[in-house]
């Protein structure tokens, strides 16, 4: 009786904290526990293991720690399916310039699922999953939130209903 578990092997580069880059392949599992579709690199990555197995070019696993792991690139032409789901609810996507350790700035776009009268980016950063999918012109790219040092938004963000506009004070 075999105990392989059949995987989807998918093509990476990761960029560590401590600026290392590590390429090969991550294992996607066929059925993911949480939604029961086919696993992204977004649930991987946004799991609850500690480590995760890359398989390198050369043939070896080498078993990587996740809290280390500041971006990830998924390999040129990988589906986007596999990469993240993308919700019917997202209500609008920003631009964003993202800093990470080290000083390293990316520019892309976060899709955010939320009402736009709380869909502010500190919200969008405040769930929960330590990963974040940002659309890059190069590709999406998944970014890991313990290694932002900071978000700019490039847009300003939508208005409450009944709201003063930006910049204009109401007195009473």
């Amino acid at each position: 009786m075999s105990h392989v578990i059949p995987k989807r092997r998918v093509g990476v580069r990761i960029l560590t904290a401590s600026g290392d880059q590590l390429v090969g392949e991550v294992f996607l599992d066929f059925i993911d526990v949480i939604h029961r579709g086919e696993q992204t690199l977004l649930d991987k990555f946004n799991d609850d293991y500690a480590w995760l197995p890359l398989r390198t070019s050369d043939g070896f696993t080498e078993i990587v720690n996740r809290e280390w792991v500041m971006l990830v690139e998924p390999a040129e032409g990988l589906a986007l399916e596999l990469v993240r789901k993308e919700s019917g609810e997202v209500f609008r996507r920003e631009s964003v310039v993202v800093t990470l350790t080290g000083g390293r700035s990316i520019r892309g776009r976060i899709a955010m699922d939320l009402p736009d009268e709380f869909s502010r980016v500190s919200d969008f950063l405040n769930f929960p999953q330590d990963y974040f999918p940002l659309e890059t012109d190069d590709g999406p790219r998944l970014v890991a939130k313990r290694h932002v040092l900071s978000l700019r938004a490039l847009e300003s963000p939508p208005t409450v209903p009944g709201a003063p506009e930006p910049g204009v004070e109401e007195h009473t």
